[in-house]
């Protein structure tokens, strides 16, 4: 066992006690976990993220998709409800950067396995789910293991997150992997749609998400989200643009009055 994960289970043994690394338990309620983004929760995905299945962000192509800006957003709104994962096999976290998009950096435990080694990272994130992590997100590098390395550990983690009823966001870089597609249950296609510029600097990037494949609704849905940077002062966040994309159908403005609020707000 290594030293990082040794030292995972030690925190997770401080926080929940002896009897939270037992094999098993009862799994949380079927349902979602609001990200209170209402195109995550409304057009993206029946109420949220699935508790008990695996979300997989996937990039659309080569080059900048947002993807694990997204991710670390969504980590750093969860830990301000729950203790969170995060294997970083990207190697690309920066903690001040996740404490500017409002994370509770004690309710975070960041694990690095080391780049390419895909198959220990999944292994990671499967003790910490068993070892009863809620929320556990894997940022996967982009140079990419045969599936072979890996893919068990992708199928043990899966079963983990179904028995414990976890919540798991893996954020793929393209061509995503046959593995990672089948072991899924929402899938969420990340495509880069410009930057977002204010007073001549880069204030955020606009991220088109198309729900590629839902074991939970309908497959087809877009929409875009603009991922703000932090900002002096302020804490970044997740937004809502003031237009929402339907697929096969015309474009439909709303009046910027109805956008979706902040989802993590500082």
């Amino acid at each position: 066992m290594s030293d990082s994960l040794s030292a995972a289970l030690a925190t997770l043994r401080s926080r929940y006690g002896p009897q939270a690394l037992r094999r098993g338990g009862t799994p949380e309620e079927a349902g979602a976990w609001s990200t209170a983004v209402p195109v995550f929760d409304g057009v993206l995905t029946p109420g949220g993220l699935p508790h008990g299945r695996v979300t997989l962000l996937a990039a659309a192509g080569r080059g900048p998709s947002g993807r694990l800006t997204l991710l670390q957003s969504l980590v750093a709104l969860a830990s301000r409800s729950h203790d969170t994962g995060y294997v970083d096999l990207a190697g690309t976290l920066d903690p001040g950067f996740l404490a500017d998009l409002g994370a509770d950096l004690d309710a975070c435990l960041v694990i690095s396995p080391g780049p390419a080694r895909w198959e220990r990272g999944l292994v990671m994130a499967r003790a910490l789910v068993v070892a009863g992590m809620p929320w556990v997100g894997v940022a996967l590098g982009g140079e990419q293991p045969r599936p072979s390395l890996w893919e068990h550990a992708l199928a043990m983690l899966a079963e983990a997150v179904a028995k414990r009823g976890a919540i798991c966001v893996i954020a793929a870089p393209a061509p995503v992997a046959a593995p990672l597609r089948h072991a899924s249950s929402l899938t969420l296609v990340c495509r880069a749609a410009g930057w977002q510029r204010a007073h001549g600097d880069v204030a955020g990037l606009r991220v088109r998400l198309t729900t590629g494949k839902s074991k939970l609704g309908a497959p087809g849905a877009e929409a875009t989200v603009l991922l703000r940077y932090p900002r002096p002062y302020a804490a970044a966040e997740v937004v809502g643009l003031p237009s929402v994309v339907v697929p096969r159908l015309q474009p439909i403005a709303l009046p910027v009055a109805d956008v979706a609020g902040v989802a993590a707000r500082g």
